[in-house]
Parts: structure tokens; sequence; C-alpha cells
């Protein structure tokens, strides 16, 4: 265990299994963030056999914001629930192990007026994100937050997880996410908190994250199909199977409405 920030403004947690290929960019993107607020790094790997864990602790002897978890997990969304269950920042970020922040300043940037007290700092700070292969030439996404999310509720329209900084007190009361899915528990448990808080939420308007493509919820037509039908799930026991139709309209016009062609943006702007 590294010594942690007191008091921190920020927890990202970084869940790992297996990662060794891309952990590094995740590690290295957070570690050389110029902030003037506390942040703790919670690394949480559920057993990986290659060199994820060498990784993280070869960054933890550098970078004193990282806290170490190494146990078992039942899943991805279980793993993400321990982290959650140890952060203490007042936000709470979850950045991949295939994620990296895309400046120096990402932080800083989304959490302006937010070190130093105040009682209207919102709920959600809501940024966008880039989702592709780093530097090449194709499809890629520009995952940009919908304008009006925030004002318009409960029609379907959702924000970027991986640039999406939470109240920590929202998630846990929301009871964190579905251990029992496998693709989806994000995207529902943002739907949960939009209905039951109807969070105050402030948009960054600016690219927080660089999401590396082909993750399990984005690894294809079916797996897509499959975290559709998540969602729908969800919706349909909240508000029934009419308006859960709707909302499931409209996040996947969203998603498609993302989709670019050409050469990916944000190249790694750091080395490890």
């Amino acid at each position: 265990m590294g010594k942690q920030p007191t008091n921190p403004l920020l927890s990202i947690v970084t869940v790992s299994l297996n990662t060794e290929a891309t952990i590094e960019r995740t590690l290295a993107s957070v570690a050389l963030q110029q902030v003037n607020f506390g942040v703790e790094h919670i690394c949480v790997d559920g057993g990986s056999s290659d060199h994820t864990r060498a990784i993280i602790d070869s960054w933890a002897e550098r970078n004193p914001r990282i806290m170490r978890m190494y146990e078992p997990d039942k899943g991805i969304f279980d793993a993400m629930n321990k982290g959650l269950r140890a952060a203490q920042g007042e936000y709470v970020l979850f950045l991949n192990a295939d994620d990296f922040l895309v400046a120096r300043d990402s932080l800083a940037l989304a959490l302006t007026g937010c070190a130093h007290g105040g009682a209207d700092k919102p709920d959600l700070i809501v940024g966008d994100a880039v989702m592709g292969k780093v530097g090449r030439v194709g499809f890629w996404r520009h995952r940009r937050v919908p304008r009006l999310l925030g004002r318009v509720r409960g029609i379907g329209m959702y924000p970027v997880h991986q640039a999406q900084f939470s109240k920590r007190r929202l998630l846990e009361a929301v009871g964190g996410f579905d251990a029992g899915l496998r693709l989806a528990a994000d995207i529902n448990q943002y739907y949960d908190m939009e209905s039951r808080f109807q969070p105050s939420t402030r948009l960054v308007g600016a690219d927080i994250a660089f999401m590396e493509s082909g993750g399990a919820a984005n690894a294809g037509l079916k797996a897509v199909c499959r975290g559709t039908l998540e969602v729908y799930r969800h919706l349909s026991a909240e508000v029934g199977g009419a308006k859960a139709t709707l909302m499931v309209l409209v996040k996947t016009l969203q998603s498609v409405s993302e989709i670019r062609f050409g050469r990916c943006p944000h190249e790694c702007w750091f080395t490890s």
C-alpha cells in the first residue's frame, strides 16, 4: 500500500486482469496529472497471470497516489464495487486498464472550482472521450456528451463512463454496480442515479479520456446486442416496456452518432 493523500477530492478506480499491454499507459496518465488537490488511484487486480501486477508495483514505487488491491473477484463490476468501497474521494472516476487521460491537465480541467469546498459543486461532472486505436486510420468514435444531459431527463441519453466524475455518495446510494451483469452495469447505474436523484450535472465540453476499442462491451455486434438487452431488461423493470424501448432507441442513436472515419486523434502524450 502506498501513502495516500488525506481527504482526497478524487478517487480513480482501475480494475485489471491480464492487461500488461495497456495498463502502463493508464498508470502513467494518472501519475503525471498536474493537480492542486488530493487524488488517490485504486488499482484492483483480480488475479493477473501476466506482468500486470509487476507493472502496477513498479508505478506504485514512484507514485504515492496508488493503492493496490490484489484479490479474486467475480468479474469487472464486482471489482469496481471493491474499488468503490475502498474509495475515500468526494468524486469517483472509473478509468479502465486500457484507457488513459488525454492531457496533463485533464483532471484539473474537469474538477475546476471543486477543490476548495463550496455547496454548489455538481453531483456529476461529465466530459467527452475518444474510442479507437491510437493513431490509426479507420472507424473511431467521438463520444461527446449530449448537451441536454442533466436538463432533459429520462429519455435514454447517457454520459461516457470513463469521463464521468460522480459524487461517491450517489454511487453508494444506488448500491454501486450490479455485479451480476457482464456488460451494461455502468449505464444502468447512471439511469438509476438519474431517476432517483436528478443529479446536478456539469458538462466539461472537452475530451477527458481515450478508450481503447475492443473492450468487452464493444467487442462486436453480438456484445453490443447483449449489452443493450441488459439495459432493456433493467429499464423495463423500472419504467415499463414502452418507455424502456424509447430509452434504448435514444441510447442507440446516441452511440451511432458518435461514429467517425479518419485518423483517430490523441496520440499518447507521455512515455513510461
